[in-house]
């Protein structure tokens, strides 16, 4: 089963995209982006929905930090974000996807996800 590491301090919404997700992937969730550094280390999921704004080490901080190690900078990764304008921005740094969370339905992310992962 493949894994998934969502990045996000929302708990109510990571907990949805846990349950969405729980049967087709094994998932874990990290609240901060010092917790979700230490994650993909130890647990190397396959794919990582990144949240933006995090306590700590900011998305775009885990994003740089993930993109230049040889271990990790394979890994696709979907950045959810409230912030309008970043997508450009993401996607040079190495995002596969930046998704404006307020405008992306659980299923049209459950969709990109399987997109990354066939």
């Amino acid at each position: 089963m493949k894994k998934i590491l969502i990045i996000e301090d929302d708990q109510s919404l990571a907990s949805a995209y846990r349950f969405k997700l729980s049967s087709s992937y094994e998932t874990r969730n990290a609240v901060t982006g010092d917790d979700g550094l230490k994650e993909v280390h130890g647990w190397k999921p396959d794919l990582i929905l990144l949240d933006l704004f995090l306590p700590g080490k900011s998305g775009q901080e885990v994003l740089a930090e993930l993109k230049k190690h040889n271990k990790t900078k394979d890994i696709p990764v979907i950045v959810l974000t409230n912030l309008e304008g970043q997508n450009q921005a993401m996607i040079k740094q190495g995002a596969d996807e930046c998704l404006i969370k307020t405008d992306t339905s659980m299923d049209q992310v459950l969709k990109k996800i399987q997109e990354h992962l066939q």
